[in-house]
């Protein structure tokens, strides 16, 4: 169970991470557009989807509480955890895949060009996640489907197993809308409180003998072209 809640509490800082960084460069990406608003666009991906698995994951821990109140059996509160679980899992593992793939590529491209040790490390980071998540969906997917296909359309189904393949969808979609909202109100925050244009240009820049407002426009527009560049490519 610790376990559990310590790489539910990891995957919240990452999506909270990822959502946070991607507002800061959001206006921006909207401008300039090209593979930076691409990349943006991944990352909020990644961030709505994180969140989903943390909010469905916490409510299928706290869930069989209230239901063994109700007085439900241990069978009923088992099948409502694995269809959820696995609804949960085809929901996201497709979104995260694709949107990974891009974050891969991008990140292997950055390393190649920057050879920095942060850089390394992040690369080495995600080609971990992208190979972990590419042999995960290979293996559980196919069971997942069957198994979500089997509640829906399998047939006769015992007396009250509708309304737990009901409950099951009702989370899903309450960890979805929690998982897009938190999503998007942190980087909303961040596009509002973060220039990243501004953020470019250093003060010791700024305070250059005789760099009036024109040169520091000058100046924003090379660094933001510098750095902007290899995105856009």
């Amino acid at each position: 169970m610790l376990v559990v809640i310590l790489m539910l509490a990891l995957n919240f800082a990452i999506s909270w991470s990822n959502a946070s960084i991607c507002g800061r460069y959001w206006s921006e990406s909207k401008r300039e557009g090209g593979s930076l608003r691409v990349y943006m666009v991944c990352g909020y991906i990644q961030s709505i989807f994180g969140f989903t698995m943390v909010y469905a994951y916490t409510l299928l821990l706290i869930a069989p509480v209230f239901m063994q109140m109700r007085g439900m059996d241990a069978e009923t509160i088992y099948y409502f955890q694995d269809l959820a679980s696995n609804l949960t899992y085809l929901v996201v593992v497709f979104p995260i895949l694709s949107s990974g793939l891009f974050i891969w590529i991008k990140g292997i491209l950055i390393t190649w060009e920057n050879r920095t040790v942060s850089n390394i490390i992040v690369s080495g980071w995600n080609t971990y996640a992208m190979v972990h998540n590419t042999i995960s969906a290979y293996r559980n997917v196919p069971s997942a489907f069957g198994k979500v296909v089997e509640a829906f359309f399998g047939g006769k189904r015992k007396k009250g197993k509708e309304t737990i393949v009901l409950l099951a969808v009702f989370l899903v979609i309450l960890a979805l809308l929690g998982g897009y909202f938190t999503a998007s109100t942190i980087l909303k925050n961040a596009d509002r409180e973060y220039d990243a244009y501004d953020k470019l240009i250093t003060k010791a820049e700024k305070k250059k003998a005789g760099m009036s407002a024109e040169d520091i426009d000058k100046l924003s527009g090379k660094i933001k072209r510098r750095t902007m560049d290899w995105f856009l490519r």
